[in-house]
């Protein structure tokens, strides 16, 4: 399973294909569901937005839903353009 998760990440970066990213948090056996899979992924995705240009039109759907983290050392750090 986590060689499967692993090929989907890859693939998603690759390409920028948010749903095969979801898949691959899905198939991770350390997401509890997929719930909370897609919460943690769109949060990393806003999160490392200039890291990420593949996933450009994805943020900015995000950012316009309101989607943002919700952890404090990640928005310090946000803040600070680390």
């Amino acid at each position: 399973m986590m060689k499967a998760m692993e090929e989907c990440v890859i693939e998603a970066a690759i390409t920028g294909d948010y749903g095969i990213a979801l898949e691959a948090f899905t198939l991770n056996p350390l997401v509890q569901s997929g719930r909370n899979g897609k919460r943690v992924l769109d949060e990393l995705l806003v999160a490392h937005e200039k890291y990420l240009p593949q996933f450009k039109m994805k943020i900015k759907e995000l950012k316009e839903q309101g989607i943002e983290t919700d952890d404090p050392v990640v928005k310090e750090l946000l803040n600070k353009n680390l």
